[in-house]
């Protein structure tokens, strides 16, 4: 507590000298799970203590109509279950410089925390992805857009690192029609290019087709939806395995504010992840996301997410099954707010995967009591 304490009142000094446009923050999250290795045959139970200090930076860039964003945080996730083996370290940090029209900036990930939903072993990684949008004007009728990103995952650790270090690049232009200065519908194509830096015969360059609307897209919902062909290309032939595969998809983001005290978020997406499952390139992803959220006082807040998920794979594995999971997801969750500058909180989450094949399926009960600093 006494360095807690110490380490808050440097906290705010340093917040002090840059005013509203920096802020601080510290929390503690005390974190009881039943199966932390994901498994239905070695279930084994921990407590985790996850130590985290963040920090917000945002200020106007001068006499260009631009906003500056700085984010990042970090800390310690520590197990009473083999802290050598399960515990580990985190960062997260992202800048960009954004406005209406532009947008661009960099996002950096170090953890441990599964990268998809296929996999369940705890893995050191890191992700940096480079972004960058623009567009033109929303007060034409008509506009021109492009984006581009390029992402790297590196693992720390064999077999991991021959089986998942990866370069995803993505190039896109966008045709827009503008029903409205905030309501836009749109036509989309990207080009994608994955490329391992081992495991060269899942190489890949891709098409995608999109068709979508974004903005004010009724009262009071905001986001974009959008409609997706997606079409992939290996540059590596493989016995019984075709070269050419393609998806019908969708990806949307959606926000609706009924009222000042409620939110709710539909989000979702289908498509083409990366898969390391015997005899698979890939499966096809499909989730949707649903997070209702009610504030049901001036200091308390509830919220519920609902989430359920489903994994496709093309090839049958040595026994002949083709491999297919549900993976069903509830986490409801309080929030009190005890002053300006501290809250608690309280969660739980259930996250239960379905598969045709045994050996993969799981069920997973986390709970967690949370404090939060933000000065």
């Amino acid at each position: 507590m006494k360095k807690l304490s110490i380490l808050l009142i440097c906290l705010l000094t340093a917040s002090l000298g840059y005013g509203k446009n920096l802020t601080f923050s510290v929390w503690e999250d005390l974190i009881y799970d039943d199966n932390i290795y994901l498994s239905n045959t070695q279930e084994e139970s921990s407590v985790i203590n996850s130590t985290q200090v963040g920090m917000k930076y945002k200020t106007a860039v001068p006499n260009s109509g631009l906003v500056f964003n700085a984010t990042a945080f970090g800390g310690y996730n520590a197990y009473t279950k083999e802290n050598g083996q399960n515990g580990f370290w985190n960062a997260f940090a992202n800048v960009d410089l954004a406005n209406d029209l532009l947008n661009i900036g960099n996002t950096f990930v170090y953890t441990s925390d599964l990268a998809n939903s296929e996999l369940t072993d705890m893995v050191r990684r890191f992700n940096n992805n480079v972004y960058l949008s623009a567009r033109t004007s929303r007060e034409k009728t008509f506009g021109l857009g492009f984006s581009a990103n390029d992402s790297y995952d590196y693992y720390y650790d064999h077999p991991w690192q021959t089986a998942l270090d990866l370069n995803r690049i993505n190039a896109a232009v966008q045709g827009f029609w503008n029903i409205s200065s905030k309501t836009s519908a749109f036509v989309e194509y990207m080009y994608s290019n994955v490329n391992y830096k081992y495991n060269d015969e899942h190489n890949s360059d891709g098409s995608t087709l999109a068709l979508g609307v974004e903005g004010k897209i009724a009262p009071k919902v905001t986001g974009m939806a959008k409609a997706t062909y997606a079409m992939r290309d290996y540059t590596h032939h493989l016995s019984g395995y075709s070269t050419y595969e393609d998806l019908f998809g969708y990806d949307l983001s959606l926000e609706y504010r009924p009222t000042g005290r409620n939110v709710i978020r539909l989000s979702g997406i289908r498509k083409f992840e990366e898969s390391t499952y015997v005899n698979n390139r890939y499966f096809a992803d499909t989730l949707i996301s649903l997070y209702f959220s009610h504030q049901l006082s001036n200091r308390l807040k509830a919220a519920v997410t609902l989430s359920y998920e489903n994994m496709d794979y093309e090839h049958a594995n040595n026994q002949g099954v083709k491999r297919s999971d549900d993976l069903y997801g509830v986490r409801p969750e309080v929030t009190y707010q005890l002053n300006k500058w501290l809250s608690a909180g309280a969660w739980y989450q259930l996250r239960s995967r379905h598969s045709n094949t045994y050996e993969n399926e799981y069920n997973s009960n986390k709970g967690g009591l949370f404090l939060k600093a933000t000065l």
